[in-house]
């Protein structure tokens, strides 16, 4: 089959035009979660945005939920991808390890495709045909999320046998200020929590060394002071 010649007079192959297909949707699911929510992402709405035809969009997807969970893909990507550039950025500034590690963290979930993402996350919760499709792409992204972060974060901390907890606790903390920055948005307390998670880190890391035992209780799926409760 013949390539298509562009404005640019360059020729683009089959392959790429889908590509670039693929793309344009995948951006417009994005744009339409953050803009309209899930119920208002149609495939009419996306098809507008991404200045397509709905035919566009079933000669590459089979459904609207496939093109949902191929997005919900790229975004886990982009997670990753961002997370890297930020570091670099951060690292370049000068600052320590902790505050590269834990702004970077909390740069990507200030960002539109974590609101998107947000979205599906929360609609897959009442559907079960979407939460089959999100979940692996879900699960995917956790463990990218702690493998990366085991090579950005300080050995002391990547090296405890809690540190998975410790990093799932800060994703948490961050979910949790984007999805409340929607309904009150109070930067100068998340400003304040920031820096809180800071002091708590570049002071801990010579003490948390010494909550050893903590990780092993938590191995066992026993805390301490379930342990004292058990204790004569």
């Amino acid at each position: 089959m013949s390539a298509r010649a562009t404005d640019s007079g360059v020729r683009r192959s089959q392959a790429q035009r889908r590509a670039l297909t693929i793309e344009r949707l995948t951006n417009a699911v994005v744009h339409c979660l953050v803009t309209l929510g899930y119920s208002g992402t149609t495939t009419a709405a996306i098809a507008q945005q991404a200045g397509l035809s709905q035919g566009a969009i079933f000669r590459h997807f089979d459904s609207r939920q496939a093109l949902l969970v191929a997005t919900m893909e790229v975004i886990a990507d982009r997670f990753i991808a961002r997370y890297r550039d930020t570091v670099a950025r951060i690292r370049a500034s000068g600052a320590d390890d902790i505050s590269v590690a834990v702004l970077a963290l909390r740069d990507v979930t200030r960002s539109h495709d974590q609101v998107a993402w947000f979205e599906v996350q929360q609609a897959a919760r009442t559907d079960d045909a979407l939460r089959a499709g999100f979940r692996p792409v879900f699960l995917r992204n956790q463990k990218e999320n702690m493998d990366l972060a085991r090579q950005l974060f300080p050995d002391t901390l990547a090296t405890l046998p809690f540190f998975e907890d410790l990093v799932h606790m800060l994703i948490q903390v961050f979910h949790g200020q984007t999805l409340d920055a929607h309904i009150d948005d109070s930067g100068q307390r998340d400003q304040r929590v920031l820096d809180t998670l800071l002091v708590l880190g570049r002071a801990g890391l010579p003490a948390i060394g010494n909550l050893s035992d903590l990780g092993e209780n938590a191995d066992n799926h026993q805390h301490p002071h379930e342990k004292a409760k058990q204790d004569p």
